[in-house]
């Protein structure tokens, strides 16, 4: 096959599912089961010892991180075969099954949390949130305030984002691949409770709650081209998933904030969760809203729609140029500037 030998290939498929998260993913599954786990990151994606994997989205089943990869990640064929073939090195790495201890292992000190060192570049990182149509000016205020940067490991860039606390302090922070392996962890020693959050430009009594931080950076950037409003007139938080403790701590600390919009995903936790923050919360003196996603799954799912239907009609985020397909991987160009699209 042209890109890769046969040798390649076979080298390649010797890696399974289960070796291949233990390698690389080691934080980014959690037991299921008897010798059964689940992705964190595709909640319906589980895998067992022996490799064999079912992804219950989209009924794709599998054994081999080759085909993980390929039908999960949406890897190219290609690609793939050459990452796997870079992580093995040249050799297939010997696994034993994780054995249950017979005693309780001794509870390890908690770690202390440390922000990932920023390369000397935002590049990657820039080019992968404008690819899921970030605004240029959301990502210029979230480089301002330091709570987006990138970071490698392995020569896979990252975007990282940064959670603070009360004092802006960074207490806790997550980290997004940039490449086409799609990678999503915590930070080590990360404290939920302190979010990703986008803070207003001046005193605001309103916060949007999302699940992700490009959730909150989406409905920042939908304000900008719906022109509803000014997108710095209202906090924007990031819950890093479903649970609210972070919502509490950010509530404790902002004392003036009387409204929350809660803008959970459209799927069956995100729904869920909405009804359970808003029994929370019955009793306070905050106004709760419900606003889920009018579009797709989530609110990166509305912004990449409502900007491709803006393309359509030539009334993108610049009406000087002509409707482009690919305006979102793009770069913009004349009013914005340099220094508004680099993150």
């Amino acid at each position: 096959m042209p890109g890769v030998t046969e040798q390649e290939i076979a080298q390649a498929k010797q890696m399974n599912l289960y070796q291949y998260m233990q390698l690389c993913e080691p934080d980014n599954f959690k037991p299921e089961g008897p010798g059964q786990f689940r992705h964190k990151g595709h909640s319906s994606l589980t895998f067992a010892e022996d490799g064999s994997w079912t992804y219950f989205k989209t009924k794709a089943t599998g054994r081999t991180a080759l085909n993980y990869l390929i039908a999960v990640e949406g890897v190219s064929f290609v690609e793939a075969v050459r990452e796997i073939n870079r992580i093995q090195g040249g050799v297939r790495p010997s696994f034993q099954p994780v054995k249950t201890p017979p005693h309780p292992a001794e509870k390890k000190p908690a770690k202390e949390f440390k922000l990932p060192r920023p390369d000397k570049n935002n590049y990657a990182a820039t080019a992968y949130l404008r690819k899921r149509c970030i605004h240029p000016n959301v990502l210029t205020v979230c480089k301002q305030k330091k709570i987006l940067y990138q970071t490698s490991f392995k020569y896979h860039p990252n975007c990282v984002f940064v959670g603070r606390d009360g004092n802006g302090e960074p207490k806790g922070g997550s980290l997004r691949g940039c490449s086409q392996i799609q990678f999503r962890r915590d930070i080590p020693g990360s404290k939920k409770i302190y979010p990703f959050y986008i803070e207003a430009a001046a005193t605001a009594d309103t916060v949007e709650v999302y699940e992700a931080p490009i959730d909150a950076m989406s409905g920042a950037s939908l304000k900008i081209i719906q022109h509803t409003g000014n997108w710095r007139g209202v906090h924007y938080l990031a819950l890093g998933g479903t649970d609210y403790a972070a919502l509490d701590a950010f509530l404790t600390y902002s004392p003036n904030i009387t409204h929350i919009v809660l803008c959970l995903d459209n799927d069956e936790a995100g729904r869920t969760r909405t009804q359970d923050i808003i029994k929370h919360l019955d009793g306070s003196d905050k106004t709760v809203e419900d606003r889920p996603p009018p579009i797709g799954k989530d609110y990166n799912d509305t912004l990449v729609q409502v900007t491709q239907e803006y393309q359509k009609h030539c009334i993108s985020l610049d009406c000087r140029r002509k409707p482009d397909e690919n305006y979102c991987y793009r770069k913009p160009e004349g009013r914005y500037g340099q220094n508004d699209y680099r993150v």
